[in-house]
């Protein structure tokens, strides 16, 4: 079974070589299209990654949910979140 995780992405792409020899008729169906870019994104993301697709939404996750910039870091930029509350949404008087 590891030798299939192993050689998954090669794997990929021998069947998407495949799919070219598949009847023309075949390859105009809008599903095929669709299968060819899925099995092509998936055999890149391995590849270039070095982790398989299923990992993909935890890494995206874990991105996005990094701290931001620190007031120090970036001084210019960063606006301290309850000064921007209280100017925003104050009732004005």
């Amino acid at each position: 079974m590891s030798l299939l995780i192993d050689y998954r992405p090669y794997i990929l792409i021998a069947v998407l070589v495949g799919m070219i020899f598949l009847p023309k008729d075949w390859r105009k169906n809008k599903l095929f299209q669709i299968a060819a870019f899925l099995l092509a994104f998936s055999a890149g993301y391995e590849l270039i990654m070095s982790e398989p697709v299923t990992n993909m939404p935890g890494t995206v996750n874990r991105f996005l949910n990094q701290d931001g910039a620190e007031h120090n870091e970036n001084s210019r930029y960063y606006q301290d979140p309850i000064d921007r509350s209280n100017r925003l949404y104050k009732p004005s008087e």
